[in-house]
């Protein structure tokens, strides 16, 4: 799902609706009263998370008379953002980041003068808890309860900030939008919530890495070969080895001396190569890319001739003049 609305051609009356269906469990109240004013919202749901984009030019809040287990998070653009988290007030700007537990969230307000904006992403029950239990084995979500804030400026955040960006990216373009990229991009978001908040698990997390075996790491490559076509996640290749998402880092590091999602990206780049090599390709090459996980074309073609030392259009016209010689004899 992906609807683009403002106040220019929509009632608020249909933002509202749009946004109950990302967030049935929430209700917005306009601070000021109004009703006519200019606003703007970019809606869209993937599998294990939604997202949503608003600018506006008065003061809103959304309460939760629901307590619905989900994990949210608020990447503000411009403007400020107040919630009231277990009891007390926690506020921050363009520089932070705010990370929720619903059930912990009395409100979230939004204000500022003039125009002011946020993304905001809200992460399934099943999404997180399987995360979760991947890196840190008996966790619960119920029981974690997130320090909400991190500063943009620390490493961390910069990733935060950067992911937050290709997942903005990802959603507006209609040609970049990818179910694998935007599963992948979401299962690093989470992540690096849950390792980079404090939580009631950070403790256990951080103290908790069995060693993988040789075999194990044979077996997660393996599943990631028959299932590269796939939008594939770390922990669906950690379930299928039989360890947590932690020692499959840490065992990829001893025997590849690579990341999982590094060497996933190396074979998915191999199958990009050997398709547009092959003399049958009729797909572009941004369909290709796209096709195996690739949205960010820039990204792609760096990396793409790094690897294989020509950029990929350079791929698809050799294959092509082989198709036109063999043609001629």
């Amino acid at each position: 799902m992906y609807r683009d609305l403002s106040s220019r051609d929509e009632s608020f009356e249909t933002f509202l609706s749009t946004f109950n269906l990302l967030a049935p469990h929430a209700r917005i109240e306009l601070n000021s009263g109004q009703s006519a004013f200019r606003w703007q919202g970019r809606f869209a749901s993937v599998s294990g998370f939604s997202w949503w984009e608003v600018e506006s030019e008065i003061d809103w809040t959304c309460r939760f008379p629901q307590q619905k287990q989900r994990l949210g998070l608020v990447l503000p653009s411009t403007g400020l953002v107040s919630a009231r988290v277990r009891n007390r007030t926690v506020a921050i700007d363009r520089n932070y980041a705010l990370a929720l537990s619903v059930p912990d969230v009395g409100s979230i307000s939004y204000s500022g003068r003039g125009t002011h904006g946020h993304v905001t992403l809200e992460f399934d029950v099943p999404t997180v808890q399987k995360t979760l239990s991947a890196i840190c084995e008996g966790a619960a979500m119920r029981n974690i309860e997130l320090g909400p804030q991190l500063d943009l400026a620390s490493p961390a955040g910069r990733v935060l900030r950067t992911l937050g960006e290709a997942i903005g990216v990802g959603m507006r373009d209609t040609s970049l939008r990818s179910e694998k990229s935007m599963a992948l991009l979401g299962e690093a978001i989470l992540r690096l919530v849950l390792l980079s908040f404090p939580h009631g698990s950070t403790d256990r997390l951080h103290r908790r890495r069995a060693d993988a075996t040789s075999r194990q790491v044979t077996e997660a490559i393996d599943f990631m070969r028959a299932n590269m076509h796939q939008p594939l996640t770390l922990s669906e290749v950690a379930q299928a080895a039989g360890i947590c998402v932690r020692s499959l880092q840490y065992g990829f590091r001893r025997f590849r001396s690579v990341t999982p999602l590094a060497y996933l990206r190396e074979i998915r780049l191999e199958a990009v190569q050997a398709e547009l090599s092959s003399p049958l390709n009729t797909l572009t090459i941004r369909d290709v890319a796209l096709k195996w996980g690739f949205a960010h074309m820039g990204h792609f073609a760096a990396r793409y001739r790094v690897t294989f030392g020509e950029p990929p259009s350079e791929t698809a016209r050799s294959a092509r003049a082989g198709t036109s010689r063999g043609a001629r004899k």
